[in-house]
């Protein structure tokens, strides 16, 4: 979503150019690839760690933090792999997305319309919010060494919180959800 605000936004005469239907479909693809493959050496490495103790995680979900916890022994290679692909999944993604945002805002402040500004900055803010809270949070849990008492809030916060207020996010940028809204306000008030 930031490649395709930051293309719209400061290089508008090529977007109709770049952002055709195949380059869509490998912007959706390569995530989930990259998602997938990234994932696929920590998982690897927990499987063949020994387990005993208790069989029930101390977690909503199965995750890696949780469930290495189990292990009678975690080599320090398991540790720093699943550490270092945390931080390539969490980190370097959010900081590309501040990096295009930090563009897109010095683009936004060039601009001499009040109300072009106004409406530019709003269609980027929604994803902002949205990406800092799911980055934010997944940060605390995945990228630091030991876990925390907070660990099953915060990934109830990225893994449920972010995506339920994702829609009502974006929809409340929409006039007519706004208007819609507003007398629905307005008649529960006048009650």
């Amino acid at each position: 979503m930031v490649f395709d605000r930051h293309l719209a936004i400061n290089h508008p005469l090529h977007y109709p150019a770049i952002m055709n239907n195949q380059f869509c479909i490998k912007l959706a693809i390569l995530p989930w690839m990259l998602g997938f493959f990234m994932v696929l050496s920590p998982a690897i490495m927990t499987a063949h760690l020994q387990f005993c103790g208790p069989r029930e995680i101390n977690h909503f979900f199965c995750d890696f933090a949780p469930l290495q916890s189990m292990a009678c022994s975690i080599p320090f290679y398991v540790l720093v792999i699943t550490s270092s692909v945390a931080f390539i999944d969490i980190v370097v993604p959010f900081i590309l997305i501040l990096g295009f945002y930090i563009h897109i805002i010095i683009t936004i402040m060039k601009i001499q319309n009040k109300e072009s500004k106004k409406k530019t900055f709003s269609t980027c803010s929604s994803h902002l919010i949205v990406a800092s809270l799911f980055y934010g949070t997944a940060t605390i849990v995945y990228v630091k060494p030991k876990g925390s008492q907070y660990d099953k809030f915060l990934a109830l916060m990225y893994t449920t919180i972010t995506p339920l207020i994702n829609p009502f996010i974006y929809t409340f940028r929409n006039r007519d959800v706004k208007g819609v809204f507003r007398r629905y306000m307005k008649h529960l008030l006048k009650q």
